[in-house]
């Protein structure tokens, strides 16, 4: 079976040789903007059109309640069964949330649907279900490929669509997890930034306090800012470090691996190290850029008996420095993606 990096090889290759300015210009309605771009591009992904034997499937019904005949434009079948969904807008159309109101609907009524994609031909906008609305699809792609901006970091996240080794409950699953935790990381930067009353109580209740008088809170309130929170935050790296049943410790050999690779990217004038941090997580130490988890240059898996990095869902052995140093353009060129 290809490796992603062959795939992402051939699908560079495919869609960067296509004649897209000519086809785009050909695109004026959506019959067109089907046959000229969004066909091809599926075709790239080894998706066959067809009716019967193809598993790209044009017109699939997808009838809402009572109303019969409403057709999604296509529908990918994966195991026989229509996984992912495609509305298709005409090329010069700029997507809006109108239009993914639109395939919502075809997905709440396409039961075994999985993931949505919305696009003009140009740009493919890919989704999954809401788990925290229970029905229809999260807001927010989880996936976003600008057939006029291909890069190395897209393909490679394209290539996991790949008919031959497409798998929707693993690229599903980290689309969750990726949505939890940003929804974690803007719920927790809210409460902090504007702490609620709740949160004020439980600090004087854990100061030994009783009765939270209004000047009290008022207090407390103020001393909730960026430098008590660093500082606790300190301590709490230093005590996680510590415990060895916390599950993290971070080992100087993460640190080592750590500051090699900072300072191979502080090498690049665009580069500010500054922002460049780490997050120690059970199992992994990811190097991130504004401590975003969405901002992930690399992995770092560590142990006593091997040393491994993954950049852009490829693990590499790092025995020395020297196979690190030997990583230096990919590092730069993933940090330098994540910046644009």
């Amino acid at each position: 079976m290809a490796s992603i990096q062959q795939i992402s090889k051939e699908l560079n290759k495919t869609l960067t040789s296509f004649e897209l300015e000519k086809a785009i210009e050909l695109s004026d309605n959506e019959a067109k903007t089907r046959m000229y771009l969004t066909e091809p591009f599926f075709e790239a992904l080894r998706f066959n059109r067809g009716f019967e034997s193809g598993n790209l499937v044009p017109e699939y019904d997808a009838d809402f309640a009572n109303l019969k005949g409403k057709k999604v434009d296509y529908a990918i079948l994966l195991r026989n069964k229509p996984e992912i969904i495609v509305e298709v807008k005409k090329a010069s159309t700029k997507l809006t949330d109108k239009h993914l109101a639109q395939l919502n609907e075809y997905f709440v009524n396409t039961n075994e649907s999985k993931i949505g994609v919305l696009t003009n031909g140009i740009e493919y906008k890919f989704y999954c279900r809401n788990n925290n609305a229970g029905y229809g699809l999260h807001p927010t792609p989880f996936y976003e490929f600008d057939w006029q901006k291909v890069d190395g970091s897209s393909l490679e996240q394209l290539a996991n669509f790949y008919a031959t080794i497409i798998d929707t409950k693993s690229i599903i699953e980290k689309a969750q997890d990726l949505f939890f935790m940003e929804g974690f990381e803007d719920a927790l930067y809210n409460e902090l930034a504007h702490p609620s009353r709740d949160l004020v109580k439980s600090i004087y209740s854990r100061m030994g306090g009783s009765r939270l008088t209004d000047s009290i809170e008022k207090q407390i309130r103020e001393l909730i800012n960026s430098i008590s929170i660093r500082s606790a935050l300190d301590r709490l790296i230093v005590e996680e470090s510590s415990k060895a049943n916390s599950g993290i410790i971070t080992t100087q050999d993460e640190l080592k691996y750590y500051h090699i690779i900072k300072t191979i990217l502080a090498q690049h004038r665009q580069i500010d190290t500054d922002s460049i941090g780490y997050r120690d997580l059970k199992g992994k130490f990811s190097i991130l850029i504004d401590n975003n988890q969405l901002k992930k240059i690399c992995d770092l898996y560590i142990t006593p008996n091997s040393q491994r990095i993954e950049i852009d869902g490829e693990k590499i052995d790092i025995p020395d420095i020297d196979s690190v140093v030997k990583l230096k353009k990919r590092l730069i060129d993933r940090t330098l993606e994540l910046l644009k």
